[in-house]
């Protein structure tokens, strides 16, 4: 059914309301002692009473996996311990995204508090992605005996073997894809998604940095039982928990179950400040309110990412394993100077593919663009915006001198995971991994002809999803129901993200006045209502679509008005504000 009969918006998407179930809602209201509002939201997201406490109130006590439910959980464990007691040092290897960085700094930190002498290392995106044969030979000539892959390794053959056969014991710790067909020869594979792990796994959709926390918790277990604490403390891990959430935000994992823990009790650790990295983030971007979920994945990710794409990959996990708030400081300052250059060269490679899109019909359910020498560190970041922009899965290509490096993006329906690993087997692709909705690849240059005529052959039209036309929208309220004790119970449903979206409202019949273009695209504005309650309201980037020429207008006309609510503060004064995401007119 539609909501207030928008059957085409100005973006051009049907208002549909998301699927809810009333007796749920019912009971959910009932049990908890919450809103109708709330309830109903809540119940178009879980399937059962059961659901809801979890969900509501999850705690580690509680909700926390067993980290031996893992296969090699303990065999890796008590490896590790193994040297730790031997006072021996340990090498690690991260990947240079938010994931790799955050997984990095916590294991690197948690064995640093035990005396530990740690060598970690990120490559940078040139040096391509995963553990090195190089670095293997490194480590050991350092003394280690044992080397942990972080956020990588899983597919990681020939580097992982080239470690095993100089002696060194390979750990993976992993949340990515494996291979149908073999692993690599590591001492032991942690990871949820092997092969052989129950798919209904409670871990199954963890980012790599919830599979090194676990990790971390087992290492503990099994040093406690070996007596390593007999003349020591142990270390406190819940302060790790804001480096947990960071990376699961920001590495964009289902935030349902214990994804959902972790990030909401990061959040709360988070405001203790005890991460000098972080501090130092918030500070540098004047953030004046605890860290929400937003500000993980589009304030502080961005500019951690940033150093993979166009700097030293290594900033990032060095801030976050910061130790001095001196060094931190700077630190995020340099991410801040490198953020800024990666979002000119991102504008100037968007443009060009956008023009490369736009020259021709779209013949094809997916997009595949190519660049020379386009800088990988912005080639994701591009599909993801080409993506969004047409609704299509989206494949983004740097020809290098003897390569071609690329990144892709997906909608519902098209599992860009399996789609690359199967296009390895087949020889297309010379490596790659990834996830349903994001992955990275390489191939020779000859293979293109043949990679484009995979696509065709796999992706077709009846695969994707029709989201892409549909706004689901969670209510429909007036503007005097828009308010701050509205947001304290919507608040309840948080933190969102992946799965667990913020709630989209429709405010109807609103009157648009007092328009102002910020800087970047925006336009801010004031909602009135015909009964003369007024509301806040941005439109992020809109200066130059339909959505933003409508709400510039002269027009004096009533719109209803889809977005999401948040409360703004300003001088001692809470009002709500609105995100907004599209307009219709009012019939």
């Amino acid at each position: 059914m539609s909501v207030l009969g928008v059957s085409r918006s100005v973006n051009g998407l049907k208002w549909t309301y998301k699927n809810t179930d009333d007796r749920l809602a019912l009971a959910i209201s009932q049990r908890f002692d919450l809103p109708d509002i709330v309830s109903r939201i809540l119940s178009s997201r879980i399937s059962s009473i059961d659901e809801a406490h979890t969900f509501l109130y999850p705690t580690l006590k509680n909700n926390l996996p067993n980290p031996f439910s893992l296969k090699d959980m303990e065999k890796a464990a008590r490896r590790m311990a193994q040297a730790i007691i031997k006072n021996e040092p340990i090498g690690l290897m991260g990947d240079y995204d938010v994931d790799g960085a955050t997984s990095t700094a916590l294991l690197k930190m948690f064995l640093e508090s035990l005396g530990v002498i740690v060598f970690a290392y990120i490559p940078d995106r040139e040096d391509g992605y995963g553990p090195s044969a190089k670095k293997m030979h490194e480590y050991h000539e350092k003394g280690c005996s044992v080397v942990a892959t972080l956020d990588c390794g899983m597919t990681a053959f020939d580097p992982i073997q080239e470690g095993t056969d100089l002696g060194l014991d390979v750990i993976v710790l992993d949340h990515h894809d494996a291979d149908e067909k073999r692993y690599p020869n590591a001492y032991a594979i942690v990871n949820p998604k092997r092969l052989d792990e129950d798919p209904d796994h409670p871990c199954h959709f963890m980012a790599a940095v919830g599979v090194v926390f676990l990790f971390t918790v087992a290492l503990n277990t099994v040093l406690r039982e070996l007596g390593f604490y007999k003349d020591k403390s142990e270390p406190n891990l819940i302060k790790y928990l804001d480096l947990v959430a960071f990376g699961t935000v920001c590495d964009v994992v289902k935030l349902k179950g214990v994804n959902r823990l972790f990030v909401k009790a990061g959040l709360k650790q988070m405001q203790t400040q005890n991460n000098l990295g972080i501090k130092a983030l918030a500070t540098l971007v004047k953030l004046s309110e605890p860290a929400s979920a937003y500000h993980l994945g589009y304030v502080f990710g961005p500019r951690i990412n940033a150093c993979g794409r166009v700097g030293k990959s290594d900033i990032g996990m060095k801030l976050l394993s910061s130790s001095e708030i001196v060094t931190a400081t700077r630190l995020a300052e340099e991410l801040e100077a490198l953020n800024l250059t990666r979002r000119e060269i991102e504008t100037s490679v968007l443009l060009e593919a956008i023009e490369q899109v736009e020259s021709k019909p779209i013949d094809t359910p997916f997009l595949v663009v190519e660049g020379e020498k386009w800088h990988q560190g912005v080639v994701g970041i591009v599909a993801g915006r080409l993506k969004d922009k047409y609704n299509l899965p989206v494949f983004a290509l740097s020809i290098e001198e003897d390569e071609i490096k690329g990144s892709s993006r997906s909608v519902q329906g098209v599992d860009l995971g399996t789609l690359v690993m199967n296009a390895i087997q087949l020889g297309i692709l010379s490596r790659g991994g990834g996830h349903p909705m994001a992955a990275g690849f390489s191939l020779k240059k000859e293979n293109l002809p043949a990679f484009k005529a995979y696509l065709k052959e796999v992706i077709k039209e009846d695969m994707l999803s029709n989201d892409g036309t549909m706004l689901e929208i969670d209510a429909v309220i007036d503007a005097k129901s828009a308010t701050v004790d509205l947001m304290d119970n919507i608040s309840l449903l948080a933190p969102f993200g992946e799965s667990n979206p913020e709630p989209i409202f429709v405010l109807k019949e609103m009157l648009v006045t007092r328009t102002t273009i910020l800087k970047n695209g925006h336009i801010a504005c004031t909602l009135s209502s015909k009964s003369g309650k007024y509301i806040n309201a941005i439109a992020f980037r809109s200066v130059d679509t339909d959505l933003g020429a409508k709400l510039l207008s002269k027009e004096k006309l009533y719109l209803h008005v889809a977005g999401t609510l948040k409360k703004d503060s300003w001088r001692g004064n809470t009002k709500v504000q609105m995100q907004i995401l599209d307009i219709a007119m009012v019939e």
